[in-house]
């Protein structure tokens, strides 16, 4: 007879991989298609963090970001088909890109899925505010 040795796994050792490999899928989603420079990851905001920044990059993404990423920033906004689950936009409160790849994903956006660049439309130093803020909306 062949000696065969059980293997055994605890639930919770599963359910740890299956995150682990959910994380990955959702971080290497995040970063296909997106223009982003050599060295953005480690680009820093120009304005200091302070409430009036904060209050125009609110300004900002209510009145730009909001129809898709929503008031809270879980990716629900009215602008969403909610049935499209392979083109929703990022929840935003889980997000952990840092600042400078978060300020060139809104500064050139992409098209699939569709996140329109905000270069024409905002100044470098708006574009930080919104950094800021949506920053702020991570727990």
């Amino acid at each position: 007879m062949k000696n065969h040795k059980k293997h055994s796994f605890s639930a919770s050792s599963v359910v740890a991989c299956f995150l682990c490999v959910l994380f990955c899928a959702i971080l290497s989603a995040q970063t296909k298609t997106w223009t982003l420079p050599e060295g953005a990851a480690n680009e820093k905001s120009p304005l200091a963090s302070a409430p009036d920044v904060l209050k125009k990059g609110e300004s900002l993404y209510k009145s730009n970001c909001a129809g898709c990423h929503g008031q809270a920033g879980l990716g629900d906004g009215p602008n969403v088909d909610k049935k499209d689950r392979a083109h929703r936009p990022a929840n935003l409160t889980i997000s952990r890109n840092p600042d400078g790849v978060v300020f060139y994903k809104i500064w050139n956006g992409r098209k699939d899925p569709d996140m329109p660049a905000f270069k024409s439309r905002m100044t470098k130093d708006e574009t930080w505010a919104v950094v800021a803020y949506v920053v702020s909306l991570r727990p």
